[in-house]
């Protein structure tokens, strides 16, 4: 049985990875990434967010350099879309993206 911290880790993660598809070239600045998840409900440090995005980096979903852009891998938008699915990472509803 899922504890409430793994199934908002899990959405928090994919909801990161569902902004990253809807912008433009799949890229995104983190402070401004960060300002988009707290008004949809996902509120986080910057720190919160880099510690998200090296686990999505290391699962190679996400380029996360130390600093610059963050953007989406092919992999990370076929999990954003549900075409793949990975532990640790929320499921899209369907015709959600």
């Amino acid at each position: 049985m899922k504890t409430v911290q793994i199934t908002l880790t899990a959405a928090r993660r994919l909801h990161i990875l569902k902004a990253l598809a809807l912008r433009p070239q799949y890229r995104a600045e983190p402070r401004n990434l960060r300002q988009e998840l707290e008004v949809t409900g996902y509120a986080m440090t910057l720190t919160k967010l880099a510690v998200e995005c090296a686990f999505l980096a290391d699962l190679g979903l996400v380029d996360a350099p130390d600093s610059g852009l963050l953007a989406l891998t092919d992999d990370g938008l076929s999990v954003a879309r549900g075409l793949i699915r990975l532990p640790g990472i929320g499921t899209p509803e369907p015709g959600e993206l």
